[in-house]
């Protein structure tokens, strides 16, 4: 059977919690952006042949512990390692692309990387990226293709700056974010309704950073009711389980505070499994917003969407899957989600979909990785496993009134106190009375009695061994004299 170690923070049929997802690791399962979840996902079922054993690798190759236990073990346990990415080719992942790099060039095992991409501001100059940058991007990709037939970037503007670092065509192929083809080629994306109604349900994506998005959020949320936002940071789902505020909360408009009106409303929506947020997506009769995977998750679900692009990475990867957008630059920052629906020209969609997925295949071939759509690979106990997960659905906020959101304050509250023992451990808020021994005291017969009973313990060991050693003297005596 073939081990396939996959950069993944869980294997996609794990179940876990809500507190579960935040609380292994300090930056979430998924990686500090529940983005991730889409892409991971998608490459598992794609590679999950049913003579294929894969496993996450939890992020740990690019964290700078145990880096050579886990370099070691790669090499002895698997077969190949295949890493889904991002927009990684980015200046605050960098530190992150050289460990990850350091880890490469001391594998002897092929590395497939699937589905990396620039995040530069929109129109940047390939002469005027920053010598560390060019200097740790072009480390990770030779370090890659050493190791493998070709990589594969998200889009023409990724495959362009690695050309322009001197890397050529034969070796970076353009396929996309392996997201949109977990389940085959996507159909066409159809307007729900004729036009958006004051109670249309609507999924609001944003990036906390981009100008203006308080305006966007804040306006179509006042005009749809039943819009929610869906917030992908690890932060903001601390936000939604604990009430956990920011250090320092620069614009009051931003919905990244306990005070904000659609957190107290409970109108926030965090997911921590692919499968419940594309389910939640179908829903929706519109998505849109800055999140490429915010959009992604509702064009999976057959949803229109359309992005608001605001760097390299959203236009190119929206560009190449045929995915309506926007510059927001070039928009009213409070835009009218009506007039995104009206305008968007989601009949581009679909023309896009078999011939981006036919790239993706012939890129998995090109690399030696089987997949489930090769004839004969099918593997529909993946698919089975999947369904009959029990995953729990979206986060609510802690201000949610209705049934569901009450049972996910209960869950944290015994998530919280872990029963009695917990409780006698905890060391913050502890009480003692004031007429009662202090907790754990002993009075000194208690005590007496109980070092009585350790020394009984001990010299019981010690006989035990006493006899051990005693018969193996005698053993090796009469070996020894049957010798001479």
């Amino acid at each position: 059977m073939t081990r396939i170690l996959v950069r993944a923070g869980k294997h996609p049929a794990t179940v876990l919690s809500h507190e579960q997802s935040l609380s292994t690791s300090r930056l979430g399962v998924f990686g500090s952006n529940s983005g991730n979840m889409l892409f991971y996902s998608a490459v598992f079922r794609a590679l999950s042949v049913p003579d294929a054993e894969l496993v996450a690798n939890s992020y740990v190759h690019e964290r700078p512990v145990h880096l050579g236990r886990y370099i070691a073990r790669t090499n002895e346990e698997f077969d190949r390692f295949v890493l889904p990415m991002a927009n990684s080719y980015r200046d605050t992942f960098l530190p992150h692309l050289e460990r990850l790099a350091k880890v490469i060039e001391k594998l002897t095992i092929p590395v497939t990387v699937v589905g990396i991409g620039a995040q530069l501001p929109y129109g940047t100059e390939f002469d005027s990226l920053p010598d560390e940058y060019k200097r740790i991007v072009t480390r990770f990709t030779r370090a890659v293709l050493d190791r493998s037939a070709s990589i594969g970037v998200r889009g023409e503007y990724t495959a362009r700056m690695l050309k322009y670092l001197g890397f050529g065509d034969e070796h970076v192929r353009v396929i996309g974010c392996p997201s949109m083809f977990g389940n085959g080629p996507l159909g066409p994306l159809v307007r729900k309704v004729g036009h958006l109604r004051y109670d249309s349900p609507l999924a609001i994506s944003y990036t906390p950073k981009v100008k203006g998005v308080d305006r966007l959020v804040e306006a179509n949320t006042d005009r749809y009711p039943n819009s929610v936002i869906v917030p992908q940071q690890h932060h903001r789902l601390a936000l939604m389980l604990w009430g956990e505020n920011p250090a320092k909360v620069g614009n009051k408009r931003m919905p990244i505070h306990t005070e904000h009106p659609l957190y107290e409303n409970d109108r926030m929506r965090f997911f921590v499994d692919a499968s419940t947020w594309v389910e939640f997506m179908a829903e929706q009769h519109f998505a849109f917003g800055t999140r490429i995977h915010g959009n992604v998750a509702a064009v999976l679900a057959g949803t229109p969407a359309v992005v608001l692009a605001h760097d390299s990475r959203t236009v190119e990867l929206a560009e190449y899957h045929g995915i309506p957008y926007r510059l927001y630059a070039d928009l009213p920052p409070d835009v009218d989600a009506q007039r995104l629906y009206e305008e968007a020209d989601f009949d581009a969609f679909l023309p896009r979909q078999v011939p981006t997925f036919e790239t993706y295949l012939r890129f998995l071939e090109h690399n030696d990785l089987e997949h489930v759509f090769q004839p004969g690979k099918e593997n529909p106990a993946y698919d089975k496993a999947i369904a009959s997960a029990n995953f729990p659905g979206p986060v609510h906020t802690l201000m949610a009134s209705d049934a569901v959101g009450r049972r996910q304050v209960m869950s944290r509250l015994r998530w919280l106190r872990q029963g009695h023992d917990g409780d006698l451990a905890r060391p913050a808020y502890d009480f003692e009375p004031p007429f009662r021994e202090p907790r754990g005291y002993k009075s000194l017969e208690e005590r007496v009695t109980q070092l009585e009973k350790e020394l009984k313990v001990q010299q019981t060991f010690l006989a035990s061994w006493r006899g051990r050693v005693s018969r193996v003297l005698r053993m090796n005596g009469t070996s020894t004299g049957a010798r001479r």
